[in-house]
């Protein structure tokens, strides 16, 4: 039997302004040889909306992240739901290095949008959120409405990464059993204790931060890693042959991610809306969603009632153009 890392469930179901349930699915594509393991996931807002917010987080966060956004979706009525990628949060952790792979964890999340029969998802990305997320809507473009991406890129093994990610990568090399709280501390003043106590919280030990040490090994940040070679392919569909609807939005002091970087990658997705910046926010954008949360659904929904009018305009015209041909 696999071994893995259950989190202590009832330190992570009161913690301080974050009220969402933890719900669980086992038997995760990804992690066969895991049978027992859980994913979690929040699944929040209104059920009966005509879409789903599919929020997915990056390292070394989780779901916790999402709570601004998350009552802003709640707020306006529509449904959010946020996976706990495995190793992360409130899912339970597989202890051998081997078992997080680019291709497990993708397959992970493929595993629960179809376990969870999610349709018309917004598919709401950050950092290894991006990473992994960005790749499924080719794969599966009738299930998805349309994106929208915090700081993330595509990893395709072509980009070049910044200093600051390579000096990341090398601290968590160099301190293994990470700290998750001190980090959050320093790298978001907006943050308060008892919030960087919360991130901490399922990762209060050596064993609970697996994941965290591998992320780094497994990025593709050449041509040869796994991951690469699909990202690629995606990110040739998105500039080629996605149709759909797309913002960006970005945290303008982020050292791991900078802005030119951003913008080419915003710039190679077809069709994209690129907002204006925050410009007090740094690599967690997501933490500043109090402030621009609302606006920015409000937005989506805005271009997406356009978007509809004007695809239905032109399949009218189409329809008409080849009756006058017959």
């Amino acid at each position: 039997m696999k071994k893995i890392h259950t989190s202590d469930i009832e330190k992570l179901s009161n913690l301080p302004d974050f009220p969402y349930e933890a719900k669980y699915e086992k038997n995760i594509t990804g992690f066969e040889q895991y049978k027992d393991m859980r994913m979690a996931y929040i699944d929040a807002g209104n059920q009966d909306s005509d879409i789903t917010f599919l929020l997915l987080h990056g390292s070394p966060t989780w779901s916790y992240m999402w709570r601004h956004f998350i009552k802003e979706i709640e707020k306006l009525n529509y449904r959010a739901v946020a996976f706990d990628m495995p190793g992360f949060g409130r899912s339970d952790k597989p202890l051998d290095e081997e078992a997080y792979t680019f291709n497990s964890l993708r397959d992970s999340l493929i595993c629960m949008i179809n376990r969870l029969e999610l349709k018309n998802i917004v598919l709401v990305v950050h950092e290894w959120g991006g990473f992994l997320g960005l790749t499924i809507p080719m794969d599966m473009p009738d299930l998805f409405d349309g994106i929208i991406v915090h700081n993330t890129t595509l990893a395709t093994g072509n980009n070049l990464m910044s200093d600051s990610y390579t000096d990341w990568r090398q601290y968590i090399k160099d301190n293994p059993d990470l700290n998750v709280r001190a980090i959050m501390a320093r790298t978001n003043k907006i943050l308060n204790l008892k919030e960087c106590n919360n991130y901490h919280a399922p990762f209060d030990n050596y064993d609970s931060k697996v994941a965290l040490r591998v992320m780094p090994k497994i990025f593709p940040n050449n041509q040869k890693k796994e991951g690469a070679e699909i990202s690629q392919k995606a990110q040739d569909w998105f500039s080629n042959e996605f149709d759909g609807l797309a913002l960006s939005i970005s945290g303008m002091r982020d050292p791991l991610f900078p802005q030119d970087a951003l913008n080419r990658f915003f710039n190679s997705i077809n069709g994209i809306n690129k907002l204006p910046g925050v410009d007090n926010a740094g690599h967690f954008l997501p933490e500043w969603a109090m402030e621009y949360g609302e606006g920015l659904i409000n937005k989506y929904m805005q271009l997406r009632e356009k978007f509809l009018l004007e695809k239905e305009n032109n399949e009218e015209n189409i329809d008409e153009d080849n009756l006058n041909n017959v």
